[in-house]
């Protein structure tokens, strides 16, 4: 092999890191991956509309946001476990940063132009700092920082859902003494077989989580997945629509047609559209480390910006 053609081969694979690792691959690796795939694609179904309704968009937002993603970074990235896809962080960051602009219950078309509009600046600015080698800024944002911001995040998901979990109409707020004060006086609202199918899975969740960690021929099923697949069931099966649980309806079939971004917004989103940028990187990357010290491999941070920047 000429030194030109080993150069092209070098950088063709510094650019698509999975020219270096299929080659390396035994049969079990294969079958891993294979099972680890499969196991992804059952688990985004429920996970891509959950992150969906957080973020305030459609449903099938949330699925199509888990497709594409994962094949570019399969080809771009360094992390050979990591998948990427709607997450819980981003998601609420997203819903708090539009809502200033647009309301997604009565402005649906413009929040969702909005959406797509700030999936576009996340790229343009991940790539951009991978572009311009600027990995090394994430590592100003300290850890204990990031945890504690996750923490919070984690608090505020969780009292956002109170409105579904008990079923009636609450102001969205990211503040969470304002959705307590709007929720203990709407509580006798509460619409009591929608608290009950909410109740029941949750618990049937924590429940198979305990179970899968004791039984291990059980820690592979995808609880989650059966809940969705029973519940589907039972609100055909027993009229939950017509009962007055909120379903979510129809999702259409197909890629859905590009939105006309509202380039004029820009400005507008460019504060949050940085501040999630940085965030989502830095969350990202910081599983990936873990995972590849773990399995002794290394993760490139630049190649990381490139990959996730693309994604978007």
């Amino acid at each position: 092999m000429s030194p030109e053609a080993g150069e092209s081969q070098n950088l063709l694979a510094k650019v698509f890191p999975v020219l270096g690792v299929v080659p390396t691959l035994s049969r079990e690796d294969l079958q891993g991956d294979v099972v680890a795939g499969l196991t992804t694609a059952v688990m985004i179904v429920p996970q891509g509309m959950a992150y969906a309704a957080l973020a305030a968009v459609r449903p099938e937002i949330g699925l199509y946001s888990a497709v594409l993603p994962v094949v570019i970074y399969g080809l771009l990235g360094t992390s050979r476990q990591l998948a990427v896809g709607p997450v819980a962080m981003v998601s609420l960051l997203t819903s708090a940063g539009l809502g200033k602009f647009a309301d997604p219950t009565t402005e649906p078309e413009k929040y969702a132009e909005l959406a797509s509009l700030l999936a576009f600046m996340l790229g343009v600015i991940q790539t951009a700092m991978g572009v311009f080698r600027l990995d090394f800024l994430v590592r100003f944002l300290s850890h204990p920082v990031l945890s504690g911001f996750t923490s919070a995040a984690a608090i505020v998901i969780g009292l956002s859902q109170l409105k579904d979990l008990f079923g009636f109409y609450l102001p969205r707020d990211k503040k969470l003494h304002k959705i307590v004060e709007n929720f203990v006086p709407e509580v006798d609202k509460t619409h009591g077989l929608t608290l009950v199918i909410g109740l029941l899975s949750i618990a049937f969740l924590l429940a198979a989580r305990k179970i899968k960690r004791k039984v291990k021929v059980l820690k592979r099923f995808p609880d989650a997945l059966f809940l969705i697949v029973v519940t589907i069931v039972v609100s055909e099966l027993g009229d939950l629509k017509g009962e007055g649980v909120k379903i979510v309806g129809d999702i259409p079939s197909g890629m859905p047609a590009p939105w006309n971004l509202p380039w004029e917004s820009v400005g507008d989103l460019a504060a949050t559209s940085v501040s999630v940028a940085f965030i989502a990187f830095l969350e990202s990357f910081a599983v990936a480390k873990t995972i590849a010290e773990k399995e002794r491999y290394q993760v490139d941070a630049r190649q990381e910006l490139l990959a996730l920047g693309l994604c978007n």
